[in-house]
């Protein structure tokens, strides 16, 4: 009865037991929709009326290719779900989901939805037979060729098939009729459709909370053009921010807002038309009272001629928030040539704000320079190009929920203590990208201590000495990684080694991309990472 799932002779031995008891027992069944399949529709009333006390928030993304439960998973959809609509208030699905939806409103009539109110899209990007998420979905080399410029983790596209599907959803399922609040996967980029296709969200006139990642800036415009007053809250992660974009600048003038209260945008990659798309948005939404900017600037095209400040912010974006109450924020700006000022010039310029703010300035060999400021605490999860000089451990746990790292250094190579203070720095990391092809000053050695990435998934070794490629596989301790992208002498070197830590390392791995040739692995990769292998077998 400890298992993740009921069987019937556990039921039986249920209905002995005292309510209290039940429920403790039934707490511990995860994920719920097992539970609800596991009693529901078995004939008795009792346990029935205990079960739907825990109908309110369900959550069926543990759903998967090669998942032990998938038919349990399958009978919730179409057995289970159509009796407990009227109780359920929110719903986390993955995005194949969506045709079992169809099939249920066939089976319920109008009302049975009208207590649900929020709906989390997934895109179900997981491996099979182990049901890991996906890290990153393609690798783009491209990137490689733009100094400072985010490159990790690379996002995921729907394909045109599975994006008319959703968008299909969204316009017309009876599922949008009710929502209040709509969250879609942030790892997944979606395109709005045009005016001349209709409304984004035509069946959800109740709509007020948005959380969404798009393609374009053009998307986010149409998106605020599209739900005007309706938003109350909206939480943006953009792709691309570029001028040429669908007269997207004309469109500008015409989003209003009036009610929009809290507002997040996230733009990772680099900003070229800062000036021309970002500003005069915000601009436009003068009611937000709650403001929080995750943002990397690029001063290439036409952009802000010195590093991003307090001046700036106050200037361009709080003088048109009048009832900006909180503003949180994490902005990276990049110049090319940048004259060198001190951190604390740039720290004067915050000196009226009434809350904590610090920044890190940092110059490099390929002639850019890059300064960071940020509030405290910080409040993002990740940090890009980040040196030898970034004060990372300057105040204890800063960046502790710290996820995802991309470590650059053209002016001094990483060392082993550099990496065993990031270890203990950033406890919850889970995606590093290493970029530094200056070799090791200090030679590891097998005596010292193994350090260890207890959370670290995907590992991106493109740009580096071989001695990193050491360093992460043969010298860490990686036990949930499954994700590696290498250069392809790197990954030889590391074969030829031949050391069990290597192979540890490699046997959970289960997306490899070899890189610098892109080759796809041979019989001599498929040896060393036997899941890998495994996976291939399986889709043959």
């Amino acid at each position: 009865m400890m298992n993740s799932l009921l069987s019937r002779k556990d039921v039986v031995e249920l209905l002995d037991l005292p309510n209290e008891i039940i429920l403790a027992i039934m707490n511990k069944v995860k994920p719920q929709a097992l539970l609800l399949s596991s009693i529901i529709g078995i004939g008795n009333n009792r346990l029935e009326l205990l079960v739907f006390d825990k109908c309110h928030s369900i959550d069926v993304t543990s759903d998967y290719s090669g998942s032990p439960h998938r038919t349990l998973i399958t009978r919730f959809f179409f057995n289970v779900m159509p009796r407990i609509c009227n109780s359920i208030q929110s719903l986390t699905i993955n995005l194949a989901h969506i045709c079992y939806l169809d099939h249920i409103t066939k089976l319920i009539d109008d009302n049975s939805l009208s207590n649900f109110i929020h709906l989390k899209i997934m895109t179900g990007r997981l491996y099979d037979n182990t049901g890991t998420r996906y890290t990153s979905y393609y690798y783009d080399n491209e990137f490689h060729h733009y100094p400072l410029f985010s490159t990790v983790p690379q996002l995921f596209y729907l394909n045109d098939l599975l994006a008319e599907k959703l968008v299909l959803f969204i316009h017309c399922s009876p599922f949008m009729r009710s929502i209040v609040s709509f969250e879609y996967d942030h790892d997944c980029a979606l395109s709005v459709p045009s005016s001349d296709k209709g409304l984004f969200f035509t069946q959800s006139p109740h709509l007020t909370h948005v959380s969404i990642t798009l393609r374009q800036f053009h998307d986010c415009v149409c998106l605020l053009n599209q739900l005007g007053s309706q938003l109350h809250s909206f939480s943006v992660s953009i792709v691309h921010v570029r001028l040429d974009e669908n007269n997207s600048i004309s469109q500008l003038t015409s989003i209003f807002c009036p009610n929009l209260k809290y507002l997040t945008m996230t733009i990772y990659r680099n900003i070229l038309h800062y000036e021309q798309c970002i500003l005069p948005l915000l601009q436009r939404l003068s009611n937000v009272e709650h403001l929080t900017l995750l943002l990397t600037v690029s001063v290439k095209g036409s952009g802000p001629d010195h590093f991003i400040d307090g001046f700036d912010l106050k200037r361009d974006i709080i003088l048109y928030m009048p009832q900006l109450r909180q503003l949180n924020f994490h902005i990276r700006s990049i110049l090319r040539q940048a004259p060198h000022i001190e951190s604390d010039t740039i720290c004067q310029s915050f000196v009226k704000y009434e809350q904590s703010i610090d920044c890190a300035l940092d110059y490099f060999n390929n002639k850019y320079g890059q300064c960071q400021i940020y509030s405290l605490p910080f409040i993002g999860n990740r940090l890009d190009f980040i040196s030898n000089r970034f004060p990372l451990f300057d105040v204890k746990n800063r960046f502790s929920n710290v996820t995802i790292l991309l470590l650059f250094d053209d002016v001094k190579s990483f060392e082993t203590v550099f990496f065993e203070r990031i270890s203990r720095a950033l406890p919850r990391l889970q995606t590093l990208e290493v970029i530094n092809q200056l070799e090791q000053e200090e030679k590891i050695k097998t005596t010292i201590n193994i350090i260890e990435f207890h959370h670290l998934s995907l590992l991106i070794l493109h740009d580096i000495h071989v001695n990193y490629a050491e360093q992460f596989l043969c010298q860490s301790r990686l036990p949930c990684l499954v994700e590696l992208i290498i250069r392809d002498d790197a990954l030889s070197t590391i074969i030829d080694q031949n050391q069990q830590q290597a192979k540890d390392n490699c046997s959970k791995v289960e997306t490899l991309q070899i890189v610098e040739p892109w080759i796809e692995p041979t019989n001599v990769h498929l040896n060393f990472f036997p899941r890998l292998h495994s996976k291939i077998v399986d889709q043959s």
